[in-house]
């Protein structure tokens, strides 16, 4: 799996409907792209935002970058929308949840985290 993470600071006068608009219409157009998995967006406390994009393989991704809809917005967001942008690509190696993780802690390591709570408790 591939995973686009997306880092931008959006310019105040583009902080408006009709910037949501256009990310719900992305989003909506990257929903019906083959090998498409999932996006997430997040607001990061230093103003800026974190779009992170799952596709299923790298040529996935590639198609998403070729749309010529989604081309038209980046050429938009670099031209009037961001002040400024950072766009990261991984190959996602591992993935597992609390259901499916093989974690099984040792007796020191349940000692260290009862250890640490009690600490934070004494410290409220």
């Amino acid at each position: 799996m591939f995973v686009a993470l997306f880092w931008g600071k959006v310019k105040p006068e583009w902080q408006n409907d009709e910037y949501a608009a256009i990310g719900a219409r992305m989003f909506e157009r990257a929903c019906a792209m083959p090998g498409f998995v999932a996006l997430h967006k997040l607001d990061v406390p230093d103003g800026r935002e974190l779009a992170i994009a799952y596709f299923e393989t790298e040529e996935h991704m590639r198609a998403w970058y070729d749309d010529p809809e989604h081309r038209a917005v980046e050429a938009l967001g670099h031209r009037e929308i961001l002040d400024d942008y950072t766009i990261e690509i991984l190959e996602l190696t591992r993935s597992y949840t609390k259901a499916t993780s093989t974690f099984e802690a040792t007796e020191e390591d349940c000692c260290a985290a009862d250890e640490l709570v009690a600490g934070l408790r004494a410290k409220a």
